[in-house]
């Protein structure tokens, strides 16, 4: 009966090893694209979020842009509301200027 052929303890390491920096490599890039695409999967389109504001354990006040719009909404585990529609200081002011810069809003509120 033959023997099988002793294989040196680097080959068995290498064999071991490979794999493994493989799929660290594998997750580290993938990380590396989630991280450039926005983080949790932010698809591009007209909507963006500005700013988030906790005001308590589970609610929160979002800012958030659509196209040439900016609303204020209120959200909790159950509901999302509208608390109002940002207009630029310069639209409210005089609507045939509204060159107003991004972060210069004035609150119109829907109630």
């Amino acid at each position: 009966m033959a023997e099988p052929a002793a294989t040196a303890p680097e080959t068995s390491l290498l064999g071991l090893l490979l794999p493994l920096l493989t799929v660290a490599f594998a997750l580290a890039a993938l990380w590396w694209v989630m991280r450039r695409q926005g983080g949790r999967g932010a698809a591009a389109g007209p909507a963006r979020i500005v700013q988030i504001m906790a005001v308590g354990p589970r609610e929160r006040i979002l800012i958030v842009d659509h196209d040439t719009q900016r609303f204020m909404l209120g959200v909790t585990p159950t509901a999302i509301s509208l608390l109002a529609h940002l207009e630029p200081k310069d639209a409210a002011k005089n609507p045939a200027n509204a060159s107003a810069s991004p972060n210069e809003y004035v609150i119109e509120t829907t109630r």
